[in-house]
């Protein structure tokens, strides 16, 4: 069975405390459940630097392999609503080569959003 690749990026609060990835674990749970695939890994992501220079966790990425990338989405929107993500939680799935998102504005799902990709920021500095 050819499985698919999808991510759920789920914004981080100052006070959000998931130290433990229960998240993760109930988004599994959830799609083995019903036999739609499983959570790969998972990993913080740094926002932008503050004035300061410091950079703080922006989001949580789960990454996904999913067989069925329709049943995977109505199953992980009612998931992540039921664990309580927040406003600005993100599907990530791709159809025919084209890159989408499903965005979490309570009460409801912004579906099939496009994504844009930021440019890559040069890293170091440049000569």
């Amino acid at each position: 069975m050819r499985t698919q690749f999808m991510a759920v990026k789920i914004p981080v609060a100052q006070d959000d405390d998931n130290r433990l990835h229960l998240r993760e674990d109930k988004i599994d749970q959830a799609l083995r459940s019903k036999s739609l695939g499983s959570v790969l890994g998972w990993g913080d992501s740094l926002g932008d630097a503050s004035p300061s220079g410091q950079r703080r966790v922006a989001y949580t990425r789960v990454d996904l392999d999913v067989v069925d990338i329709g049943a995977a989405r109505t199953e992980l929107q009612a998931a992540l609503v039921a664990i309580g993500v927040p406003a600005g939680t993100e599907i990530h799935y791709g159809v025919e080569g084209i890159s989408l998102a499903d965005i979490y504005a309570p009460p409801d799902w912004r579906l099939e959003q496009p994504v844009v990709r930021q440019p890559q920021r040069p890293r170091g500095r440049i000569r």
